[in-house]
Parts: C-alpha cells; structure tokens; sequence
C-alpha cells in the first residue's frame, strides 16, 4: 500500500478562488489604468496599487506550490497570502525605481534578499510564539 504524503496546506480551492479574484481586479484595473487614464499623480497611485494586487495573485499559486513541496509544518492560508503581497509589493517597488531610471541588477536583488530574510524572520517568530492550542487558527 502506498503512503500518502500528509498535506500541511488549506485546500487549493480556496487559493484558486483567491488568484482569480486577485488577478481578476489587479489585471482589469492594470489595464483600466494604462489605456484609460493620463499619467497623472492619482493615476500613477493607482498602477501601483493594482500592481501589487497583481503581482500578489501571479504570486499565490507558486507560494502554494513551494509551501508544498518544503513544508515541514502547517502553513496557514494567511502565510501564503502574507507572501504573495510581499512578492507584489517587490514587484511594485521594482517598478517604482526603473521610473526613477535607478533601478540595477545589484539594486533588484539586494531588494529580493532583503524581503527573503524579511520573510524567514517574520516565520521565525511565528515558530517561536506560544500557542496553547497547538494547531493555528485559520481567519
């Protein structure tokens, strides 16, 4: 008889819902954004802001497929949300930068590492945090 591998993840069904949601109203106000509107100062909030909801769907799905294969304990879906905004969030500094024309190779992944260790701290504490009930609660 085959071992199933013990799944320390929600189901899928609900981070599917979550990317479409997230990559439906990010890419329609992108798009709403760019072809729609002068580049303005409220405008230019605005790409910013459906950047990162964006880059934070793009983003959910390959959270989960890491969080699968690395994960040694449970992860709740709020992780995976938490990391999917930071990665949006990466994505619109980066294009906050290249608009000032300061934006470099070394500039990206000094940025990259920096939320990468930003990450790994705020898990750390996580971890370390008393839990009386043992398992997390799901939001």
């Amino acid at each position: 008889m085959p071992m199933k591998k013990k799944s320390y993840l929600p189901p899928f069904g609900k981070i599917l819902i979550i990317t479409l949601f997230l990559v439906l109203i990010g890419g329609s106000g992108l798009v709403f954004t760019l072809f729609m509107l002068e580049p303005r100062l409220g405008p230019r909030w605005m790409f910013f802001f459906f950047l990162v909801i964006f880059g934070a769907g793009i983003a959910l799905p390959g959270s989960y497929i890491i969080q699968r294969r690395f994960a040694k304990d449970y992860v709740p879906s709020r992780v995976l949300v938490r990391e999917s905004i930071l990665f949006g969030t990466y994505l619109a500094l980066l294009a906050w930068l290249q608009l000032g024309r300061i934006l470099t190779n070394l500039i990206t992944a000094i940025i990259g590492v920096g939320f990468l260790l930003f990450e790994m701290l705020l898990r750390m504490a996580e971890r370390s945090a008393f839990n009386p009930g043992g398992v997390d609660e799901e939001l």
